[in-house]
């Protein structure tokens, strides 16, 4: 027993030392970024620090719960700028937002074939690797088709990596400066704003009980919140509270799942698939990027708002640069709403009738 114990317990000191060197790093990081006014440093810098360590080898694993309640509120923050003016906007505008929506298709599409090509990989697996979804669930989706999801995972993460450092860039560049988030002076532990707090938290909970009995629901662990929280605001029940503290803890656990799935064990046994997917992600955010320039010579909104609502990430990364960058939020939810919903709910669809055009079964078969 004690050749046990003493074997287990610097098993645990080793563990407790290398999460908290990760929390340091991503602390430092995220403090660095904010200093320079970039908005969502958090995320950023949490996703940078989870790089770091996954790739030198300590590849650790967030706990699954945490990311989940990150992500519903993530939905909390987005639903309290969901408002009825958002389904006005939608309504008003789909024909711009259709057609934002079917270029971005059709980008992904392109895009996908290349790496069908050059990648040598299957149709579904280049199809599922391409599409501009939610990244977990495209990853889940090719899993459950029998494509090669770890290809599907790379590329699905890179892109994701690729578009937080894009948006957070060029809201940096273009943005009117960020306010920095202060839990000091955004929130006081009076019982009143405990209480509004412990409320808004139960809401973000039920994203983890939603992915256990909302299979069917994409993204379950945020749109549950999120179209709950929308709900409670729009009809003037309940207005949620997120103090500063709880949004960058938030920020820091996302951007921390998505930097530890760069593990050393995915990127040397897939790495020559880097630079294509590296390449393919910059040539869907390039050409995003060109579409929201005639997006806002149409819509007349600002190029930042353009980009943010066209740019092919996660809605909740997406969301978040949004808000802390003052565009129009409500037209970047909007657009990205629809999209998420279109491609997560249709992506069986688009991916039959893909495989039917010449070229995709015949290279297969060889």
């Amino acid at each position: 027993m004690k050749l046990t114990a003493s074997a287990v317990s610097p098993s645990r000191s080793n563990q407790l030392i290398h999460w908290g060197g990760l929390f340091v790093l991503a602390a430092a990081i995220s403090q660095l970024l904010t200093l320079i006014n970039f908005p969502a440093a958090a995320l950023l810098g949490s996703m940078l620090a989870g790089v770091c360590f996954a790739v030198s080898g300590n590849e650790r694993r967030l706990w699954r719960p945490v990311f989940l309640l990150a992500q519903g509120v993530a939905g909390c923050l987005i639903a309290t700028n969901l408002t009825p003016v958002i389904l006005l906007s939608v309504i008003g505008n789909w024909p711009i937002l259709l057609l934002s929506v079917s270029a971005t298709l059709l980008f992904s599409f392109a895009i996908s074939w290349a790496i069908r090509y050059f990648g040598k990989v299957s149709a579904e697996t280049a199809i599922w690797a391409a599409m501009p979804g939610m990244s977990s669930a495209m990853v889940i989706i090719a899993y459950e088709r029998n494509a090669d999801g770890r290809v599907v995972a790379l590329v699905q993460y890179i892109r994701l990596a690729s578009v937080v450092v894009a948006v957070t860039m060029v809201s940096h560049l273009f943005a009117t400066p960020a306010t920095v988030i202060s839990s000091a002076s955004l929130f006081s532990f009076t019982p009143i704003a405990l209480s509004a707090l412990c409320s808004t938290l139960a809401i973000a909970a039920l994203g983890p009980l939603a992915t256990r009995y909302l299979r069917f629901l994409p993204a379950a662990a945020m749109m549950v919140p999120l179209i709950i929280g929308a709900l409670l605001s729009a009809s003037d029940i309940y207005h949620m509270t997120l103090p500063g503290w709880v949004l960058n803890l938030a920020f820091a656990a996302i951007g921390l799942e998505v930097g530890l799935k760069f593990t050393r064990e995915i990127l040397l046994r897939l790495i020559r698939m880097i630079p294509l997917a590296l390449l393919a992600s910059l040539a869907l955010i390039g050409l995003s990027a060109l579409f929201s320039l005639l997006l806002s010579y149409l819509m007349n909104v600002d190029l930042l708002t353009a980009f943010l609502a066209t740019v092919p990430g996660s809605i909740d990364s997406v969301a978040i640069v949004a808000i802390a960058s003052h565009v129009d939020v409500t037209f970047v939810l909007a657009l990205q709403t629809v999209r998420m919903f279109v491609v997560v709910l249709g992506a069986p669809f688009f991916v039959r009738q893909l495989r039917r055009l010449p070229g995709w079964e015949q290279e297969e078969a060889r």
